[in-house]
């Protein structure tokens, strides 16, 4: 039941995680972005046209002035006036550096204008990272998802199809020592006739304080075939709780390392007959400190 209630979790968790904060996420994000870009590009489109529309005055002023320094060059050619001839050069300079420094806006303006384009294509072309990072991780969701209900589903088969067959034994050594010590005792236990083969072994490790037990952990490694992975887990997890029928599945900590001999997804769905040995290490570990645990009355 606590296999199915994970799952159900880790599949809520990801639902909610997908449906209410990455779309949402990306969908501001994306709203956002459009509002800015849209925005700063008004604001540099306007003033663009300012810019060109004072150039454009400043060119028309430049040809009236052309007009105006042809009519004072004929005017100082007519009159022979000096005077006339040093304001027109002095007139002359004065608008050709205002239409310079017009021309120099101009040019700044145009390159902002292209960095913002270029800044442009380059959030747009994160944004379309963003879409497909979306997009393949909605993938990997619902490729997980799929594993989840597969591996629920073969568990509770394998439950339905479990043949009763005889546990593996365990050995437990206990040592007392003096008050305030604690001693860690480690062990091996030998497997069943039916598992020899397979190469098990189990190691039982226990810390002692004023004769009580106050932590275990026992671990069982070894390569068996892939058809009785369920059974042999079963029966090595029965053997750890048979000596303390109170406690509580939840309150031990399960690991299981499962190093599959062969990587390739397909020999999942090869025949039982060809299916390779695989390499399994069960942990478990407890502690006294919880209340439905009763230290053993004598060791085995």
């Amino acid at each position: 039941m606590e296999l199915s209630q994970l799952l159900n979790e880790i599949r809520a968790h990801y639902e909610k995680l997908l449906t209410r904060n990455q779309i949402e996420t990306v969908l501001s994000t994306r709203i956002q972005l459009e509002e800015d870009i849209s925005k700063k590009m008004d604001k540099d489109e306007e003033a663009l046209k300012a810019a060109q529309a004072e150039l454009k005055e400043a060119r028309r002023q430049w040809y009236h002035l052309q007009v105006e320094i042809e009519s004072l060059h004929a005017v100082i050619y007519i009159k022979q006036e000096r005077g006339l001839e040093h304001s027109l050069h002095a007139s002359e300079q004065h608008y050709q550096m205002q239409l310079q420094d017009l021309e120099a806006v101009i040019e700044r303006l145009e390159k902002e204008l292209q960095e913002v384009r270029r800044g442009i294509e380059k959030q747009l072309q994160e944004h379309e990272m963003l879409l497909n990072t979306k997009m393949r991780l909605e993938q990997e969701i619902a490729t997980y998802r799929r594993l989840l209900e597969k591996e629920e589903i073969r568990y509770y088969g394998c439950i339905q199809g479990e043949k009763k067959e005889e546990k593996p034994t365990t050995s437990r050594v206990g040592f007392v020592l003096p008050s305030a010590i604690i001693n860690e005792i480690s062990f091996s236990t030998k497997v069943p006739q039916k598992y020899e083969n397979e190469k098990v072994e189990t190691v039982t490790k226990q810390a002692i304080l004023n004769g009580n037990i106050v932590k275990e952990s026992t671990e069982a490694h070894g390569t068996i075939q892939t058809e009785k992975v369920d059974e042999v887990i079963k029966e090595w997890e029965g053997s750890f709780f048979k000596d303390n029928p109170r406690l509580r599945k939840k309150s031990v900590s399960l690991r299981f390392d499962l190093h599959l001999a062969a990587t390739d997804e397909g020999c999942l769905q090869t025949k039982q007959d060809n299916l390779p040995d695989i390499e399994v290490r069960l942990i478990m570990r407890r502690s006294c400190s919880i209340p439905s645990i009763k230290p053993p009355s004598a060791a085995n």
